[in-house]
């Protein structure tokens, strides 16, 4: 029996083999404005997993156009974002071991979603990827991932280093070394950005790779 209290999961990247797919989406959708832009886009994006999509279409409008963006073009563009990823998202592949270790841990302990990706649109995935039984929460970017994770923890009364989040991105590890949490961080491999700046961050590529006394503590 591990002597953690819940999982907390990351999404894109992390449950789902989905970021290459917001990745063309954001490609795509600036691609009008010149390969250069484009380009710039993508850099930063690869470099700010996590960031709500919200904040990075402000920046991309401000710093990459010059032209800020009112509330009702943020909306439209947040909204052709949704148009273009959700459907390739519900049919991603699986991060490798997904399946197996959700089933595993399933009414062993709570497991919870913390996504950057807007809470209407993430718990329409979970539900149409048939993932939904096995979350006890399913938190997105109504607020930050600290916020999120701060509200796991309060609501449930969890002790936050017996607490481990599964994820990705920068934002994901800010979230958890903030709150106390153990992280694990679920990544390609060690040119991911998350382990060239934080090396010594336990990480495997999938969940067929982690071991079980990576989610087991004596």
């Amino acid at each position: 029996m591990s002597q953690y209290q819940a999982f907390v999961f990351d999404f894109d990247g992390v449950l789902a083999d989905s970021v290459e797919i917001k990745t063309e989406a954001f490609r795509q959708m600036y691609l009008p404005h010149g390969e250069e832009i484009a380009d710039r886009v993508v850099l930063h994006h690869r470099e700010n997993g996590g960031m709500p999509r919200l904040q990075k279409f402000v920046h991309y409008q401000k710093e990459f156009l010059g032209k800020p963006a009112s509330d009702e073009e943020l909306v439209d563009l947040c909204r052709a974002f949704s148009d273009l990823v959700v459907k390739n998202i519900v049919a991603a592949d699986e991060i490798p071991g997904v399946s197996d270790f959700l089933g595993n841990w399933h009414g062993v302990l709570p497991m919870f979603i913390d996504s950057a990706t807007p809470d209407s649109e993430l718990k329409q995935i979970v539900e149409q990827r048939g993932l939904n039984g096995y979350f006890e929460g399913v938190f997105g970017s109504d607020r930050t991932k600290k916020e999120n994770l701060v509200a796991i923890l309060d609501q449930n009364g969890f002790i936050p280093e017996r607490v481990l989040f599964f994820g990705d991105a920068l934002s994901d590890y800010a979230a958890a070394l903030s709150c106390g949490t153990d992280f694990m961080g679920i990544v390609p491999g060690a040119e991911a950005i998350l382990i060239r700046q934080h090396p010594d961050v336990n990480w495997c590529r999938n969940f067929t790779e982690l071991t079980l006394s990576q989610v087991e503590r004596t």
